[in-house]
């Protein structure tokens, strides 16, 4: 075999190598990368906000939120009085704390509870939203429910009527339906979320949210005035 054969084929074989790594190996390596330094580098944002109704004393409403704008979190509080006076923060949090918290809310359900109806006389409701962005997607969804302490500890069951095909419920010709075992209507995790929101932040935010409790609860009532007759 001549000499400029033998370069010709070592030539020939080099490129065959260079097609193959870049179609088997280098072009998904490189898609991919693509892919994921876009999402890396895409915006992401989330937010949760809980917004507490007091139906006794004398703070009637107050509102939690964090917020997380691209591992920048914040976190709002706001609490109101019968009289309609509001005190309010807004702070900015370091640290992954808020990233942690907002995986745990997801882990409990904050994605996927339903809404709790409305018991008689309850003590207090809530009304949960949550937030969520990457890039151009993203989600929200919101739920209420009242007394979690009563869903985190009832032993109450949903029973499931099977009423008879014809026939009268009441009255002479009354004929008997089945009730299944039924499904128990006991969930923690609305007390647990309740609780994991109330209780996060750092020392110096509870200690504020303390502070304007105890302002509101310590403010002078107005004095009514009677009116003038005539």
């Amino acid at each position: 075999m001549r000499e400029s054969t033998r370069g010709l084929l070592v030539i020939v074989a080099t490129l065959a190598v260079g097609v193959v790594t870049y179609v088997f190996f280098l072009g998904p390596y490189i898609g991919e990368e693509n892919q994921v330094d876009k999402v890396l580098t895409a915006k992401s944002t989330w937010t949760v906000t809980m917004q507490e109704y007091d139906l006794s004393g004398r703070i009637s409403a107050e509102t939690y939120r964090l917020v997380n704008d691209n591992g920048k979190t914040t976190m709002f509080y706001s609490a109101t009085d019968r009289n309609g006076t509001l005190k309010f923060f807004n702070v900015p949090l370091e640290g992954p704390e808020g990233t942690f918290l907002f995986q745990s809310l997801v882990a409990e359900g904050i994605w996927e509870l339903d809404d709790k109806p409305v018991r008689p006389r309850p003590k207090d409701e809530y009304v949960i939203v949550v937030e969520q962005t990457l890039g151009d997607e993203g989600g929200s969804r919101a739920f209420g429910f009242s007394d979690p302490h009563y869903w985190a500890t009832t032993n109450a069951r949903e029973l499931m009527l099977r009423l008879p095909k014809t026939g009268t419920i009441g009255g002479r010709r009354t004929k008997t339906f089945d009730v299944s075992g039924g499904r128990p209507l006991r969930d923690d995790r609305y007390l647990k979320i309740v609780q994991m929101i109330k209780q996060f932040g750092p020392p110096s935010v509870r200690q504020a949210e303390n502070q304007i409790r105890y302002d509101l609860l310590n403010a002078r009532q107005p004095k009514a005035r009677a009116a003038k007759v005539g």
